[in-house]
Formats: structure tokens, C-alpha cells, sequence
């Protein structure tokens, strides 16, 4: 739950004590950055999750959870002068979350990928 915690701190303070965060001026990039950023939030929780009374109810709780932290970081933005309320973020928050979660959860070489060790001292 940790590696999750440290993301959602991130964003907090990304989101809300500070302007606009720097981004390349491509049109559509915070879109395609929210896609990623929350797909890895999506896969944090869903691993952080252990629940097993309902074969899908892991990674709904981790998709709803994610749902409801990016809604609550945008209405919050909504009050930041220096920031913007934009639905279409929490879109893509969603997408990507789900996507994540669902690939993490579905496809075994992609959890390999994501749980590969580089060195077993740091497994310990």
C-alpha cells in the first residue's frame, strides 16, 4: 500500500501546491500523461488489495478507489486559482486505470514485466 500512498502524495502536492505542472506544449499531453499516471495508481491498489470473497470484487474496490481519488482531485482543483476543473482528466484517469488493472490483471507476461526482480538482495 505504501508504493500507492506515495503516488497519491505526489499528486496532492503536484495538484495543489503548485501552478500547472511543466509539460512538453503538445496539445492532448496532460491527457496522455493522467492516462498513465493513474494507470500505474490503478495497478498499485489493485495489488494492494487483498480481497478474495468475490472473484471480481479486487479489482472493482481498486478501479472504484482510483475513480473516486481522481474525482476528489479534480473538484479540489476547481478551488486551486492556479489550476482548473477539466472532466475529460478525470476520463482519462478512468481509461487508464482500468486498462491497467485490467492488463496487470489478465495477461501473466505483463505482471511478470511489472514484478520482474533486478536483483535478488532488493527482494528481500
Amino acid at each position: 500500500m505504501l508504493p500507492a500512498l506515495a503516488v497519491m502524495a505526489t499528486l496532492v502536492v503536484s495538484s495543489h501546491f503548485s501552478g500547472q505542472p511543466a509539460a512538453p506544449d503538445v496539445v492532448g499531453f496532460d491527457k496522455v500523461a493522467h492516462f498513465f499516471v493513474f494507470g500505474l495508481l490503478g495497478t498499485l491498489l489493485f495489488r494492494a488489495v487483498r480481497m478474495e470473497f468475490r472473484s471480481h470484487g479486487r479489482w472493482m474496490v481498486a478501479y472504484a478507489a482510483v475513480l473516486a481519488y481522481a474525482g476528489a482531485d479534480e473538484v479540489l482543483q476547481y478551488f486551486n486559482p492556479e489550476r482548473s476543473f477539466d472532466p475529460w482528466d478525470w476520463v482519462a484517469d478512468g481509461t487508464g486505470s482500468l486498462l491497467a488493472i485490467m492488463l496487470y490483471r489478465g495477461w501473466p507476461w505483463y505482471r511478470k514485466l511489472l514484478e520482474y526482480k533486478f536483483s535478488p538482495r532488493l527482494a528481500k
